[in-house]
């Protein structure tokens, strides 16, 4: 697969994408305005904010989780992605997983059916293996 070269980020896109790469979890984007002001970071307004992560997902560098609102860098970087994000419903742990041929599959069908493939990709609900494990001991 070949490995295009990311387009260049201003200061600001660089730190929230820095962020989301280093963060375990989805971040909402309120919380990244909070962590900006933490690390002593500007003071930017929501829209801004909204402008950036807008910006960042056009690039393919992130993704938006839709059912948490939230947002999670994406494993593929600038790769040509066909990802489906999985979400545990207990911990909301966001795993990418990237897999053209389902992918084409799923969105070819719904192509068949008449549907339209929305923007951001599509999202699975699933317990990750850790809440998988937690549930199943008394």
């Amino acid at each position: 697969m070949k490995k295009i070269s990311p387009p260049p980020l201003t200061k600001l896109r660089r730190l929230v994408l820095e962020l989301l790469v280093q963060a375990k979890e989805p971040i909402k984007a309120y919380d990244l305005l909070e962590i900006i002001q933490r690390k002593g970071g500007p003071r930017l307004t929501p829209s801004t904010i909204y402008r950036i992560l807008e910006y960042l997902e056009n690039q393919g560098l992130i993704h938006r989780v839709n059912s948490l609102a939230a947002y999670v860098a994406c494993d593929q970087g600038l790769a040509d992605c066909h990802s489906f994000l999985v979400v545990c419903p207990l911990c909301f742990k966001t795993t990418e997983i990237n897999d053209a041929k389902l992918y084409h599959s799923i969105f070819d069908r719904l192509s068949d059916l008449g549907l339209a493939e929305s923007l951001g990709g599509a999202e699975i609900r699933g317990v990750c293996p850790q809440c998988a494990t937690n549930q199943a001991t008394p």
